[in-house]
């Protein structure tokens, strides 16, 4: 039986595959695997690496998903963070933008958690590392109506620790963007400061992909115009399931895409790896992966995803 490595190894090649993998983006669901706090995990880089670690063997993925966390970077750059119910609120920035992220307390455990993770889980499952992107990032910063004015402002922090993530050896760089990009026609602008992440990455030898969610259900084959390598779509503007049709045509020339599964819905998720796996044999020169449908949360079903997990292994 192939590892979730060497799946996701042929997928990132354009080679035939035997299934697809599955590497779910996991969120509050370590907090309950765990049982402590978000908050207390993240704060220290053992147990963040181990609770994802133990997280991906309980149930078998394909793959680990690092640095997921939408506040991360904003708090790096110099926003106050409050946490509520577990849950981190990204406040505005006291006192101006830090000129270095990447050495922020909680950017710094993220990174040391990425390398262990990695170092541990390298050999037998894919690795991806997940950071705000640059969009949304300048919202956070400036708020959302001067956001757009101050993109230029977050391109060099956005590098430095994109280019520290990088280092630690990720098979995918992954940003992750909401609304303020969403719902914005992709100029030129983005698709400079996108070009300059992807040259980064590409220096390592690591693939980008955007992952994308508030997003109008119309608009998504916009995004091509990024040329990302791989494209994520989730929760749509009005919380909806993207077109798996208009999904795939996003992938037409790039690696391909990582289609989400909505945990909460079983009969829906065999539906759309049904229906995926009929695109694939048609049109086998693209790539796709199983994924969440948005992060996967403290609220998610156990049975749901241990059945999902079997489903796309026995495919």
């Amino acid at each position: 039986m192939e590892s979730g490595r060497e799946l996701f190894r042929k997928f990132l090649n354009r080679e035939p595959l035997s299934r697809p993998a599955f590497v779910p983006m996991i969120r509050g669901l370590l907090s309950r695997v765990e049982g402590m706090p978000m908050e207390t995990l993240t704060s220290d880089p053992t147990l963040w690496a181990n609770s994802l670690m133990k997280t991906a063997k309980l149930f078998g993925f394909d793959g680990v998903v690092a640095g997921l966390d939408f506040s991360l970077m904003a708090e790096a750059c110099g926003c106050g963070i409050i946490w509520k119910n577990d849950r981190p609120t990204v406040m505005p920035p006291k006192s101006g933008l830090s000129e270095a992220p990447e050495q922020s307390e909680r950017m710094k455990h993220a990174l040391e958690a990425t390398r262990r993770l990695f170092e541990v889980c390298r050999p037998n499952l894919a690795c991806v590392s997940a950071l705000t992107g640059p969009v949304t990032l300048a919202s956070q910063l400036f708020g959302r109506e001067e956001g757009p004015n101050h993109i230029g402002e977050v391109k060099q922090l956005v590098v430095q620790v994109a280019e520290a993530f990088c280092k630690t050896g990720p098979d995918i760089l992954l940003f992750l963007e909401g609304r303020p990009l969403a719902l914005a026609e992709p100029s030129a602008t983005h698709r400079r400061i996108y070009n300059t992440l992807k040259n980064i990455a590409s220096y390592y030898n690591i693939s980008v992909g955007l992952y994308l969610q508030g997003y109008r259900s119309q608009s998504i084959s916009d995004f091509t115009k990024l040329k990302m390598d791989i494209y994520i779509m989730g929760p749509s503007l009005n919380k909806n399931l993207p077109s798996l049709s208009e999904m795939w045509n996003l992938g037409e020339e790039t690696l391909g895409v990582g289609i989400g599964l909505p945990l909460d819905d079983l009969e829906k998720a065999k539906e759309i790896i049904h229906d995926g796996l009929r695109l694939y044999r048609d049109k086998a020169e693209r790539g796709f992966f199983f994924t969440s449908f948005g992060p996967a949360t403290r609220e998610v079903n156990l049975e749901t995803l241990h059945e999902l997990v079997n489903q796309i292994s026995n495919l």
